[in-house]
């Protein structure tokens, strides 16, 4: 990026055509997004401030632990003239032109406040090893660049239109798939290994690309449900807040998980995934175990915590059973099936139910 005469400045590029509109398409260094890029809230929707967070910590996650990590291009409109060097392939503005965001508004602010957090910390700082690395990791983050891809000639319909284009006629994978295509999360990693690795979880199949298993389909759950247990099994929630599961740990907890699995889908009914009999193949049944399994093997005394998980065999799995009365749903008969009033009421009813019939064991 170079200053001519203080009154142009080119960026590295290369022009195309979209639709008879000329198109460029540039790089720009994180340090330098506040000075060109500006949201107008008649093309934008709200900022939302909880998402910019979330992405801020995704783009200084990605740097502390090394992973892969992805920001797709931003787009923007330029209202003012834009001169195309072929030789030098050069895209050349004024100093003054602003350019303003139509996709990425979150991925700009997000990108400002992981610089603005970093430099925070570096103040902060009175440990100069620690500093010197923060500082190192600034460096870092201010010279990464992310795609910008320019549009001109656009009004402000045509604007509010690109912003319609963009973010709504674009299909979203639904979660199962989403969560089989990422790496990043290691309950989503934890899940996959198992998936594909586990003795048991192989022998009764997990559903990898829907979010629901509807009718007769006797696979035992989706991955996402699969994710979801296992951290409910690891921490006893649906959240991991202290990050017990991550790079260093993730060996050992693998293993552990691996025999759990094995163990509990051995002494549950060998057709467990059947859901006309049994209330297991539900994600809330399923979950709430996972609840209980932190319960018996991490929270408890339990010197031998496998004979805990032994206990669970004993139990009358089905629709019918007494054992799930007044635990956060009911049998209804019309249907053959007990049925949980949400999600939630079925962890925790689940979770109650066990505990208080396993206890007095």
């Amino acid at each position: 990026m170079s200053v001519a005469n203080s009154i142009k400045i080119s960026f590295k590029g290369s022009k195309g055509n979209q639709f008879g509109r000329e198109t460029y398409v540039t790089m720009i260094p994180f340090n330098k997004l506040e000075s060109f890029f500006k949201v107008f809230p008649e093309v934008q929707r709200k900022l939302s401030k909880p998402r910019v967070k979330s992405i801020a910590k995704y783009i200084l996650d990605g740097i502390d632990k090394k992973r892969m990590t992805f920001l797709s291009a931003i787009t923007v409109t330029c209202k003012d003239e834009i001169q195309y060097n072929e030789e030098e392939s050069t895209i050349d503005v004024d100093i003054s032109t602003v350019f303003s965001i139509n996709d990425g508004q979150h991925r700009s602010e997000a990108i400002k406040l992981a610089i603005a957090t970093l430099k925070g910390h570096i103040e902060n700082s009175s440990n100069n090893n620690e500093r010197e690395k923060l500082i190192e990791k600034l460096n870092i983050l201010e010279n990464m660049t992310i795609p910008v891809v320019i549009f001109t000639g656009i009004d402000q319909k045509g604007e509010q239109q690109l912003f319609h284009d963009l973010n709504l006629l674009a299909g979203k994978p639904n979660k199962s798939i989403a969560l089989n295509f990422d790496s990043s999360d290691q309950y989503n990693r934890l899940a996959k290994d198992l998936a594909k690795n586990n003795e048991q979880l192989l022998r009764l199949n997990i559903e990898t690309e829907k979010t629901q298993i509807r009718g007769n389909n006797h696979q035992i759950m989706v991955l996402s449900t699969l994710r979801n247990m296992l951290c409910y099994i690891i921490t006893g929630a649906n959240k991991d807040k202290e990050s017990k599961l991550n790079v260093e740990t993730y060996n050992e907890f693998y293993n552990t998980l691996d025999g759990i699995i094995n163990l509990l889908f051995d002494v549950l009914p060998e057709d467990a995934s059947n859901r006309e009999k049994y209330i297991i193949g539900t994600a809330a049944t399923l979950q709430g175990i996972g609840k209980y399994l932190n319960e018996v093997i991490y929270n408890q005394n339990n010197l031998d915590w496998e004979d805990e998980i032994k206990k669970l065999g004993t139990i009358d799995w089905s629709h019918s059973s007494s054992v799930w009365e007044g635990y956060g749903g009911s049998y209804i008969p019309e249907k053959n099936k007990f049925v949980f009033t949400g999600t939630s009421a079925g962890i925790n009813g689940v979770y109650e139910a066990l505990k208080n019939k396993l206890n007095k064991q």
